[in-house]
């Protein structure tokens, strides 16, 4: 190329150094775009996870040229402004404790993950109690049209008891049992696909089972692409020769 007429300069040595620590800086963005362009897995619930190991990557990245030291700093700051507060986000902390192979662990702040169970807890009590109360309008409504014939039943004695259970029954209190049961199951190997633990388990959680289909139907094309986040409002922005 050099022999070219007009040929563009060759890179120097030190030229060659910055973008060898511009590749490596950003060999993590291509990892984790990689992780979340799947097609068959949701990608919600990896956001949490893949985040704090791309901060974790970057913080312990090595590089060797002033720019490179700049760069991998701005980098740094920018996601942990713009990305850094998504466990907070009720839909994103909710997936993330949904997904088997994450649940708590996931989390960077055990408060974020206390905030997730809370909310995941409080939408599981509405749709219990919900569930029940329709059961009882249908129970009702089948008592009506046969009460002549209970009154007859040697049943009935027990059928009072059953109904009086059923109506002192606490929402709250099933929604925290099942959700101790789920994150009591020891977790998913994290390169299986939660869908087939769902699947297994929608029987045994089937308002769980709802739940993570809810949270995972939700577009989750409010974190990426991931350029356009992380420079935005920085497009006039430089280090020191490089422009973002």
């Amino acid at each position: 190329m050099s022999s070219l007429p007009r040929a563009p300069d060759c890179l120097n040595a030190s030229e060659w150094e910055v973008i060898s620590d511009c590749v490596k800086i950003l060999k993590p963005f291509e990892n984790i775009t990689s992780e979340l362009s799947g097609e068959n897995y949701p990608t919600l619930l990896l956001v949490i996870p893949l985040i704090q190991g791309f901060q974790y990557m970057l913080k312990n990245l090595r590089t060797e040229t002033t720019i490179g030291i700049e760069f991998k700093n701005k980098l740094i700051d920018v996601v942990g402004r713009r990305l850094g507060n998504l466990e907070k986000d009720k839909i994103v902390a909710k997936s993330t404790l949904l997904d088997p192979r994450l649940k708590k662990t996931a989390f960077g702040l055990q408060e974020n993950a206390d905030n997730a169970h809370k909310w995941i807890c409080e939408e599981l009590t509405n749709t219990i109690r919900a569930k029940n109360d329709n059961t009882e309008i249908t129970e009702s409504d089948t008592t009506q049209s046969t009460s002549s014939a209970i009154i007859c039943s040697v049943w009935k004695h027990f059928d009072d008891k059953v109904a009086q259970v059923k109506i002192t029954s606490n929402p709250n209190a099933t929604a925290s049992i099942m959700i101790r049961q789920y994150l009591e199951i020891p977790p998913l190997d994290r390169k299986k696909n939660p869908l087939e633990f769902w699947k297994q388990y929608e029987v045994t959680f089937p308002e769980l089972y709802k739940m993570q289909l809810k949270c995972n139907s939700t577009l989750e094309a409010t974190v990426f692409p991931m350029a356009s986040i992380l420079f935005k409002d920085n497009c006039n922005g430089s280090i020191t020769g490089v422009s973002l």
